[in-house]
């Protein structure tokens, strides 16, 4: 009775993880930092041996509104 039911437990626990693509998840949310520009800043400083930790990443430049 109780190895059905652990089974059965686990097989949903699975579901559920398996039911949402990180990928997705990660394009969808736009937190305003300039990925591009971070991007950019890591690969120089590979070149030259030196690793990045972002405390504050660098945000992207904001429009004006109205005009």
């Amino acid at each position: 009775m109780r190895l059905p039911l652990l089974l059965a437990i686990a097989a949903l626990g699975f579901a559920g993880c398996a039911s949402a693509p990180k990928s997705e998840l990660a394009t969808s949310y736009d937190d305003g930092v300039d990925r591009a520009r971070m991007t950019i800043i890591e690969e120089r400083a590979a070149r030259s041996g030196v690793r990045v930790f972002w405390m504050n990443p660098p945000r992207k430049p904001s429009t004006p509104s109205g005009g």
